[in-house]
């Protein structure tokens, strides 16, 4: 199997049917109105075989650069620079985090996708830096198959599985080559595919608010449906609390999260900085936790202290 080769998606799933009941009448006058346009908004469900291509077409070709979706490491010091001449809380926070060692993060890119990404990139590459990378790859997918029950309740029409094997060729490309597949390989050949496994997270994400939205309900201002298909299955809609702890929650993993706040006076504490979401039955407990970097609507993957 090579690493850098890339696959090509399975044929797009079947249309859903509708019955002739739903149908509008047709007036003897009727003219045919304008095709509608497809875009990132459009909830994928409500896609026919041929929109589904479309969309996956116009997310595979997106113009921003494959290698600037997720960037090379980059010192937290070029971060500070950034806000010199603006909040000095924020200042405090980066400088915080220098001294407890979290010195380095990558940029992703500030598409809406951010988030989705970003857990992607750091949850395969946990695996590829797992003690037992056999063992981790085999604990991780499990928890993969039981979740996927949710998807198929959540969306009965199988368009998901385009998605989710893109991320189970991945899992088994790390299991393949283990050690021998470098960081940076493993980056690239997601990359080829970020956007069909960030897409699988929001499936994963809306399923399980979907099948059990009760911690989740009191968040939520409307119905769980419109919910669901406007803030997480939208291609572009920002990663909200509720987004991550359902994506914890449905992957049953432990997510770090650096938020740099104008808000924070005095001395900076933890508490400040780091949030820690972590589901009663994680299975990853003895894995570094998933570190993320949080500024206002966009999010970058933070390297720890023992970070090569």
């Amino acid at each position: 199997m090579d690493p850098t080769h890339p696959s090509e998606p399975e044929d797009a799933p079947a249309a859903p049917r509708i019955r002739s009941t739903d149908l509008p009448e047709v007036e003897s006058d009727f003219v045919p109105s304008a095709p509608r346009e497809i875009n990132e908004d459009t909830p994928l469900l409500s896609l026919s075989q041929a929109e589904i291509a479309e969309l996956t077409e116009k997310m595979l070709n997106n113009p921003s650069a494959r290698t600037k979706l997720i960037a090379e490491i980059t010192p937290i010091s070029d971060l500070r620079a950034e806000y010199l001449d603006g909040s000095q809380s924020v200042l405090r926070q980066i400088d915080w985090l220098q001294e407890r060692g979290y010195t380095q993060f990558r940029r992703a890119a500030r598409d809406g996708n951010c988030f989705y990404r970003s857990v992607a990139f750091a949850y395969l590459d946990r695996l590829l830096q797992a003690p037992d990378v056999v063992d981790a790859v085999a604990r991780f997918r499990a928890v993969l198959k039981a979740k996927e029950e949710h998807v198929k309740l959540a969306f009965q029409d199988e368009v998901y599985k385009e998605f989710s094997d893109e991320l189970n060729k991945l899992m088994q490309l790390v299991e393949n080559f283990g050690v021998a597949l470098s960081t940076e390989d493993l980056l690239d050949r997601l990359l080829e595919v970020s956007d069909y496994v960030s897409y699988y997270l929001r499936l994963l994400a809306s399923s399980e608010i979907r099948v059990n939205p009760e911690p989740y309900r009191d968040f939520i201002l409307e119905d769980v449906v419109t919910f669901c298909q406007a803030q997480v299955e939208a291609v572009d809609s920002e990663a909200d609390h509720i987004s991550m702890m359902a994506l914890c929650n449905a992957l049953r993993i432990t997510l770090k999260l650096a938020t740099l706040s104008s808000h924070v006076q005095g001395p900076v504490q933890e508490a400040d900085v780091f949030t820690i979401i972590s589901p009663n039955d994680a299975m990853d407990k003895d894995l570094p936790p998933i570190l993320l970097l949080f500024r206002p609507g966009h999010y970058d993957i933070l390297l720890g202290p023992n970070a090569q």
